[in-house]
């Protein structure tokens, strides 16, 4: 768990001493941001009142700093800052807080290239990015710092990419080029750099799809060529490759290889094609990957329960499965928070949280529209991400997925409660020694190598006791309610005999997810390296190099928050619509309508729109005024800034059921967030129009 901290790249982070997330408004938040750049150096109150209240009368402005200098004072007394006031001038010390601008400052002026590293680590977005206030002089100070920050960070990659050129570090000159690329997509010598780069790992087609990147942004920017010595490279690296095509025949037409046991080999020896590992920083929390391949086409492969992303590699059977997928794709393979070489110890993640991992590692690679592949408990993951962010989604694969890990009379093909603690016991039972293959690949039953380097396989994945919590986990996911709101171009892959995934569960999100392709494979193997790799391989290949469509429209999945205010007084809304918007910003909401006694905001995460709702009702309760709140997750449409859709007229009709200070959520946004730490109440069901069946509610407990 990170310390006391105040950070301002990428967006306004400030937690405190073993307390609760401080709320501020808009402009608390700009006021600290404005006084941790001059921390220590006092400033006058009429400078900050005419900085961010201009617009105001004078005395409106000096009320509105002195309410912010209050919520901040106590925020900062419990969390090691010092907020000095003395007469007319303001100061802010930061003397044991973690403030990020001031670390990467530093660390960037530095000259030594590990410094660099962590300055970057450290910048993780430009200064208070996506924030703004309609407040002219504060938006100008602002557009200064983030230029003069940003430059620095431009320099600091600038220095990288120079020295891993010349020193021969392609991985590490890619990983920095891409970077700065998504900064400056103008520069041609980095374009150029990145290119080298990619030659020199022999990744000649990634290195020619630069250049097409290159030329195509100065086209649609400046309307200009890349200059004769980019043109010139590009002529030379054409010249360089090989016969199209001969490298992926060869992988794709080779044999899948014996076991080593099969040879008498007995070492878990390492694979020499295993690809680096890096890390991205998803929420504070260090998720691994790995990227291999030179295929045209994104690919990132989510594996299902535990994985670990080095061992994978020591297996002869599930390395050639990912070698075959980097002869078309670009794979790009990740270790899932809790899980392998990524963070342990961090608790039971709620499933958007995982999705924002993905995120995470697929911004830190530089791939804006992705295939998706998942395996058994990755594929409900996948099946998120793609109704939640479509946009960044090319197509989705789904093998030995299912929708909903409990026995339910909807969903009679899942184990019951009973049966799931049944099978936890026997792992715990037998955790560590040669695997049982009899559910997972009953093909490999016989083989004594693939058994044994399984077992290490799962013991370098997880703990038992996190491995058991984890698997419960799976079980108690529900996506079934997001499904029709899944509109890329789909793949299910099944085997007919798979015993922990049954045959109904794969046609079951074939006849649910919009025109999706289905395709049973005989067999009983449930993971992707057992006797059908090579079948399902042929098939994810043949779909994803199929001429996919164009990004999908602007239907997308949100969770649709409805609150009615009541209480004495007119126009609740008009009088706290400052508090209102300050929750929403901290929940990263968007209020899309508003009438004089409530609001429908959208969040593209339940959770936070659940918190986003407690924070209300707490604000208000303050006031005297009572909030009803109703959540429901579903597919709206996005016409400018308006929505519409079902989501909207359920999260509606929801709000009729919830009392004065309830809080209800659907059945939909309770699946969706196990793991969050939230608990629910059983609550009611209603008739929905457009809903087959009834549709239960729940009361969310605490806040």
């Amino acid at each position: 768990m990170t310390g006391p901290h105040l950070h301002l790249l990428g967006g306004f982070d400030f937690a405190g001493v073993g307390a609760a997330v401080p709320v501020f408004s808009r402009k608390a938040r700009a006021m600290v941001a404005y006084l941790a750049l001059q921390s220590g150096h006092s400033q006058s109150r009429e400078k900050l009142a005419t900085l961010l209240w201009g617009v105001n009368s004078e005395t409106q402005a000096r009320m509105s700093l002195r309410q912010a200098v209050s919520s901040v004072r106590k925020a900062m007394h419990a969390s090691g800052g010092r907020f000095m006031t003395d007469g007319d001038n303001v100061a802010l010390h930061l003397d044991g807080l973690d403030f990020d601008v001031a670390r990467f400052e530093a660390l960037a002026a530095r000259p030594a290239l590990e410094d660099l590293e962590q300055a970057l680590l450290v910048y993780r977005g430009d200064l208070l990015d996506g924030f703004g206030l309609k407040a002219e002089p504060f938006e100008d100070w602002l557009r200064i710092e983030r230029e003069r920050l940003r430059a620095m960070a431009v320099a600091a990659l600038d220095r990288l990419v120079a020295h891993y050129s010349a020193t021969n570090d392609p991985a590490s000159c890619v990983r920095a080029a891409t970077r700065l690329l998504a900064m400056e997509p103008l520069r041609e010598d980095i374009h150029r750099a990145l290119m080298r780069a990619y030659a020199a790992q022999g990744r000649i087609n990634l290195a020619l799809k630069q250049y097409e990147h290159c030329r195509d942004a100065l086209q649609r920017e400046l309307k200009l060529q890349p200059e004769p010595e980019t043109r010139h490279l590009h002529e030379e690296l054409r010249t360089r490759r090989m016969t199209p095509q001969a490298t992926s025949r060869m992988a794709a037409s080779a044999p899948l290889p014996p076991s080593p046991a099969h040879a008498g080999e007995r070492s878990f020896g390492g694979d020499p094609s295993r690809p680096p590992t890096h890390y991205v920083k998803s929420a504070g929390i260090n998720i691994a990957y790995q990227v291999t391949g030179d295929g045209p086409i994104d690919m990132i492969y989510v594996p299902g329960w535990v994985s670990n992303l080095d061992h994978a590699w020591q297996s002869p059977r599930l390395s050639h499965v990912l070698q075959r997928l980097g002869t078309f794709s670009r794979l790009i393979g990740m270790d899932k928070r809790g899980t392998g070489l990524s963070d342990r110890n961090v608790g039971l993640p709620a499933l958007e949280e995982r999705i924002e991992d993905v995120r995470a590692v697929l911004d830190a690679v530089g791939s804006k529209r992705t295939v998706l592949f998942g395996s058994s408990e990755g594929g409900p993951m996948c099946m998120l991400f793609a109704a939640t962010y479509p946009e960044r989604t090319a197509a989705l694969v789904l093998n030995g997925a299912y929708a909903s890990g409990r026995w339910s009379k909807d969903y009679p093909w899942a184990k019951t409660s009973e049966q799931v603690e049944e099978d936890l016991a026997v792992v715990e039972r037998d955790w560590g020694a040669a695997a049982d293959m009899s559910n997972a690949a009953p093909s490999l039953m016989s083989d004594t190598f693939e058994r044994e380097w399984f077992a290490a396989y799962l013991r370098n994945s997880a703990s038992p006791a996190d491995a058991i919590a984890l698997w419960r986990w799976g079980t108690e996911i529900d996506v079934r309610d997001i499904l029709p709101a899944i509109h890329v171009p789909t793949l299910i892959v099944q085997t007919t005999g798979d015993r922990w995934v049954k045959r109904e569960e794969g046609r079951y999100l074939a006849t649910h997810i919009e025109g999706a392709r289905y395709v049973e494979l005989a067999g009983r193997d449930h993971v992707i390296w057992g006797e059908n790799s090579d079948r399902l391989v042929d098939e994810i290949q043949a779909f994803v190099t199929g001429a996919l469509p164009a990004a999908p429209g602007e239907r997308i999945l949100v969770s649709v928050l409805s609150v009615a205010i009541e209480g004495a007084g007119a126009d609740p809304i008009e009088r706290h619509a400052e508090d209102i918007l300050a929750e929403l910003l901290v929940t990263e909401g968007r209020q899309i309508r508003r009438s004089a006694s409530g609001f429908l905001a959208v969040f593209q995460r339940p959770t936070r729109s659940i918190q986003c709702a407690i924070a209300i009702r707490h604000r208000l309760r303050q006031s005297g005024l009572d909030v009803r709140a109703a959540i429901h997750t579903g597919e709206c449409e996005e016409r400018g800034d308006d929505f519409s859709g079902i989501a909207i007229d359920l999260s509606s009709q929801l709000l009729d059921h919830a009392r004065p200070g309830e809080i209800i959520a659907s059945r939909t946004v309770r699946d969706l967030v196990v793991g969050s730490g939230l608990t629910f109440e059983e609550h009611g069901e209603m008739e929905a129009s457009g809903l087959p069946g009834v549709l239960q509610f729940f009361k969310v407990d605490g806040g």
